[in-house]
């Protein structure tokens, strides 16, 4: 890995549709993906983003058929 394959703050909340500031309150809650901090700046894995959006993949409940 190389600081190339990583994905800045401001990618990842474009590509997730939300504000950069959403994405700072999700970090800073401990909600979000796993991050990277250097310095001031935050990196997302792009396996590790991957690896939080399956964890919050839900299975839609069956219905119930009536006979």
């Amino acid at each position: 890995m190389t600081l190339t394959d990583l994905i800045s703050e401001k990618d990842y909340a474009a590509k997730r549709g939300v504000s950069l500031r959403t994405a700072q309150r999700e970090r800073s809650l401990r909600v979000g993906p796993p991050f990277i901090k250097l310095g001031r700046t935050i990196y997302y894995r792009p396996e590790a983003i991957d690896d939080w959006l399956r964890s919050k993949e839900q299975v839609q409940p069956r219905s119930h058929q009536h006979i």
